[in-house]
């Protein structure tokens, strides 16, 4: 796949308009790729899956502890934050490079079905978040009897 990247003209008071296109364009021709091809500076990456009963959302959080972490779900909404901790450099050293990002995150997932919240589970293991967002029983693939 080619992402085509155009220049459009900048008129005075309306640049913020081109922009809003280009960024617009840059993810329809994106779409339908398994991932992006970056993630924004602060957030843990996530891989969203849709099951037959449940969502699974599982975000990369290495080097942060389950004492870390808040997850909510309000209003459809699912917000994960937490905080990674920098790690601290031994005596009579300095970083050559240091590209783990650390300090405070937040994410959030829109989920587009009713979840049975009573349900959902969450599981740190081995740096991943699992979380399991069952579908409520009315949000359920059911087969319909034709008579």
């Amino acid at each position: 796949m080619m992402v085509r990247f155009e220049r459009f003209p900048v008129v005075p008071g309306h640049d913020v308009f081109g922009l809003d296109r280009g960024i617009h364009e840059i993810f329809q021709a994106l779409e339908g790729r398994s991932r992006l091809p970056f993630v924004p500076a602060g957030y843990p990456a996530a891989d969203v899956t849709e099951e037959k009963e449940s969502t699974v959302i599982t975000l990369e959080l290495p080097g942060v502890n389950k004492g870390e972490l808040k997850i909510t779900m309000a209003d459809g909404l699912l917000t994960v934050s937490g905080q990674r901790k920098a790690r601290a450099l031994p005596e009579n050293s300095r970083w050559v490079r240091n590209e783990v990002t650390t300090g405070s995150f937040s994410r959030s997932f829109e989920i587009g079905h009713p979840v049975n919240v009573g349900e959902i589970a969450a599981e740190l293991k081995d740096g991943l978040l699992r979380i399991v967002l069952p579908k409520a029983e009315e949000a359920r693939p059911r087969e319909i009897t034709v008579r």
